[in-house]
């Protein structure tokens, strides 16, 4: 079994849905009976440092901050690693050349369950950072034709002041969640054929029986992702082409 390397606390909620599901699925996959747990390590640093610096669009500080964790992971063992959170990854080619290990990137496990789903058109929902970047966009877009709608005007409002002000804190909200489903009914309406959490929280908030169509979690994907390369030889992500 490979080593793990998490940069988690970004914000912490997300994180400990990477290390519950890290671990049970590596407890389900070994082959014997004994309570196999997975090989990981976890760095992080204070969120509202990050927080503040991406309000700020100090992108190349909120990179270094990243980078610092990163690279205490390749000090403690890791043999590859990932970082639990979307919107950072607006800058993961930074990350990953300042760390120096195999880096798996979120997007490119959610591409792959878009692609076996079928799905045309996905509706995505995230911080506005990733809404409105061409980081996840984009990458996405190098896997396939697929056409992205993110939720707009007050949705889109609604979608990134619930995580910064209530999810990332651990907060959960039945009118926050009702916003979601308006959100998300909205973006079904557009022609959205499924729907991608693209935000580590929100799968703690907004679960499959509140959406009329399927929903692709990128934590969940990520932590599987991270599982299926800690249980092979080869630390080289693997992407559909």
């Amino acid at each position: 079994m490979r080593t793990i390397g998490v940069v988690g606390g970004i914000a912490w909620p997300g994180s400990i849905v990477y290390y519950r599901i890290i671990n049970e699925l590596i407890a389900q996959r070994m082959t014997n009976t004994a309570p196999h747990s997975a090989k990981l390590v976890l760095a992080q640093t204070d969120f509202a440092t990050i927080e503040h610096n991406q309000r700020e669009a100090r992108w190349d500080i909120v990179a270094d901050l990243v980078a610092t964790q990163g690279r205490k992971l390749k000090a403690a063992g890791a043999d590859f690693f990932l970082v639990a959170c979307n919107t950072v990854h607006a800058v993961a080619h930074h990350i990953e050349r300042a760390v120096g290990l195999p880096f798996l990137h979120i997007v490119d496990p959610t591409a792959r369950r878009i692609l076996d789903g079928g799905f045309n058109t996905v509706g995505l929902l995230g911080s506005r950072y990733t809404m409105t970047g061409g980081y996840f966009v984009g990458r996405l877009r190098q896997h396939s034709d697929v056409t992205v709608l993110i939720a707009e005007a007050a949705h889109q409002d609604n979608v990134h002041n619930a995580l910064f002000e209530e999810l990332a804190k651990g907060i959960y909200l039945d009118g926050t969640l009702e916003k979601f489903k308006v959100a998300i009914a909205d973006l079904v309406e557009r022609g959205a054929e499924a729907i991608v959490l693209g935000c580590t929280e929100f799968g703690l908030l907004v679960k499959a029986e509140d959406s009329p169509v399927p929903i692709i979690d990128t934590t969940v994907a990520h932590a599987e992702a991270a599982v299926d390369m800690a249980l092979t030889n080869d630390t080289t992500p693997r992407t559909k082409q």
